[in-house]
C-alpha cells in the first residue's frame, strides 16, 4: 500500500523546509541556533541580511568535528 502526502503534509511530519536565494535548502532543526542561516552562502533567510561571522563560527566547528 502507498500512502501520498502533499510537500506541506511532509514539512509537518519532518519540520520547515527552508530555501535559500542561492538555491540550497535544508529543513529547519528545532535545536539549531540559527535555523534560518544557509551554511552555503551565509544568507540569513528570517534577516534578510548575510551573516558571515555565524557562517564562519559553523564551518569552524564543523571541520574539528571531522
Amino acid at each position: 500500500m502507498k500512502i501520498i502526502i502533499t510537500e506541506k503534509q511532509l514539512e509537518k511530519l519532518i519540520g520547515e523546509k527552508i530555501k535559500c536565494k542561492c538555491g540550497h535548502s535544508w529543513v529547519k532543526e528545532k535545536n539549531d541556533k540559527h535555523p534560518y542561516l544557509c551554511h552555503m552562502c551565509g544568507w540569513d533567510s528570517k534577516t534578510g541580511k548575510k551573516n558571515l561571522e555565524e557562517l564562519l563560527k559553523f564551518w569552524n566547528k564543523k571541520l574539528k568535528e571531522d
